[in-house]
């Protein structure tokens, strides 16, 4: 097939697929033991997912070419294809629903007067993300997410306090700081694959005998969160229920 082999693209299919989430793993594991920044790591997932595709057009054309054939190189073409789809699902996934949300990484359930963070920006470095509230990033998230409210529970924010705090190190948080009697949290969630850390800030306040919980959450770095904010909002309000 196109003057290659079936035992040729086996091979080479095999291998492309194999050494894709070995490099992928290698360079996030680094990343995860602090050897160096993301940037490399996310360079190796790009490098993954380019093997990845190749290894999936190669075991394809092996499959097809090789039909009927040899059940060895059979055998070895679908594990191919197989490895490459489990490579390519998570990144061509979190693309696709990124490419449905707009380019911002600070979200808040009040645009009006949002949450604030006071004791974590000593955690964070200087090429961070600014907290600076920008009126552009507000308009794109008022424009996209119409349906983000703040979360009302029965009773004051006395008496929900402790239950706003056992569903924030429920969600695997690492507690920043925590007011009780202001009502305030703050904490750090790290994302599963690449370890980014994200910025929690909750706030409740009374709200006509009842009480009223906004969050903002915030990416250290990457222009776009790909919609990870808005949705740890909703897991964590989804927690409180």
């Amino acid at each position: 097939m196109l003057g290659i082999s079936v035992a040729t693209l086996t091979t080479w299919g095999l291998r492309l697929a194999i050494a894709a989430p070995v490099i992928a793993l290698v360079l996030l594991a680094l990343f995860r033991f602090g050897v160096m920044d993301f940037r490399l790591p996310l360079l190796g997932v790009a490098l993954a997912v380019l093997l990845a595709i190749v290894a999936l057009l190669m075991g394809v054309m092996a499959l097809i070419g090789g039909y009927g054939g040899d059940g060895v190189y059979t055998q070895k073409a679908v594990i191919a294809v197989v490895l490459a789809v489990v490579v390519l699902y998570a990144p061509l996934s979190t693309l696709r629903k990124g490419g449905n949300v707009p380019p911002i990484h600070d979200i808040s359930t009040d645009l009006d007067h949002p949450p604030v963070f006071v004791a974590v920006p000593a955690l964070r470095a200087a090429s961070d993300n600014s907290l600076e509230i920008k009126a552009e990033v507000q308009a794109q998230q008022k424009a996209f997410y119409t349906e983000l409210a703040p979360k009302r529970l029965g009773g004051l924010p006395s008496d929900n306090f402790a239950k706003a705090l056992v569903a924030a190190e429920a969600m695997g948080w690492d507690i920043v700081a925590q007011d009780a009697s202001a009502g305030t949290l703050e904490a750090t969630a790290t994302t599963a694959l690449f370890g980014f850390k994200d910025d929690v800030s909750i706030r409740l306040s009374a709200d006509a005998g009842a009480t009223k919980v906004d969050m903002r959450s915030v990416s250290r770095v990457g222009v776009s969160d790909l919609g990870a904010n808005a949705a740890r909002i909703e897991a964590y309000f989804a927690a409180l229920n």
